[in-house]
């Protein structure tokens, strides 16, 4: 069964909606370092959902910025100003430092939960805004009331933006898990995957996860994105589907939580 995120996402709009009502307003800066067609897209997407909720966006592009020190600045510079959030737009262009760009933006203003000192906070329980791809995977586990309790659980893929955020989320949970990275041997991550009861995906390498390298039943969540074809793809073969209990699409599924996710850390 395909999971709609659209649908869930819609949910969660209305949701969000009434919170914003008892809130003060809300401004969100979205900032692009380079130019990026597919990136510039993906912000036109994420100001369409914050305008129709009720949060003012404003999007900050820099297209001729060459060094870390000049993105740094430019960050800085934006942090003094009002907005109750900011978002560094990634992947950032070559030969920018992403960890001390991101760790520019101030921690109550870091809605994405990437700079160091958020994820520490959240980790350790500090703070209750969890980093947008965990929650929209929480929210679809529980859409589709999957209990993780004695399940084998696989996030594969470490990376910045999927892996690193749910590991951190199953942590906090105190939910056992098995991460699968650049260490893990093939013939390691084959078994793992063809064990799990439940598999998230993050690695950013299309249709690698084939049907034959999972077992009947497994849950699906696919959190991988690439390009392929001029389309946008995920890390999971769609035959998967035939196989799986509760799958998500690329596009369509996680995407549309995250978005809303992320808002809903301006709250």
């Amino acid at each position: 069964m395909l999971v709609d995120g659209n649908k869930i996402a819609k949910t969660l709009e209305e949701k969000l909606v009434t919170e914003l009502l008892f809130s003060t307003p809300k401004r969100v800066c979205f900032v692009i370092f380079g130019v990026d067609a597919a990136m510039e897209q993906f912000v036109k997407i994420k100001t369409r959902v914050a305008e129709r909720v009720g949060i003012s966006v404003e999007v900050k592009k820099f297209s001729n910025i060459e060094t870390t020190a000049e993105a740094i600045k430019a960050v800085q510079m934006l942090s003094e100003n009002d907005y109750d959030g900011i978002v560094v737009q990634l992947p950032l262009s070559g030969g920018l430092d992403n960890e001390k760009i991101l760790d520019v933006v101030p921690p109550l203003k870091d809605i994405d939960v990437l700079g160091t000192v958020a994820k520490e906070s959240y980790a350790k329980g500090k703070i209750d805004r969890t980093p947008p791809v965990a929650q929209a995977v929480h929210e679809i586990l529980e859409s589709c009331n999957v209990s993780l309790n004695g399940k084998k659980i696989v996030v594969a893929g470490q990376g910045r933006l999927v892996g690193e955020p749910v590991h951190l989320m199953f942590n906090r949970m105190k939910v056992p898990h098995r991460v699968i990275d650049i260490k893990t041997s093939k013939k390691e991550k084959l078994a793992l995957l063809k064990d799990a009861d439940i598999i998230i995906s993050g690695m950013g390498v299309p249709h690698s996860i084939k049907p034959d390298m999972i077992k009947k039943g497994v849950v699906i969540i696919d959190a991988g994105t690439s390009e392929q074809s001029g389309k946008l793809v995920g890390d999971v073969d769609p035959a998967c589907g035939d196989v799986a209990s509760f799958m998500t699409p690329v596009p369509g599924g996680v995407g549309p939580l995250t978005i809303v996710s992320l808002l809903r850390n301006l709250v």
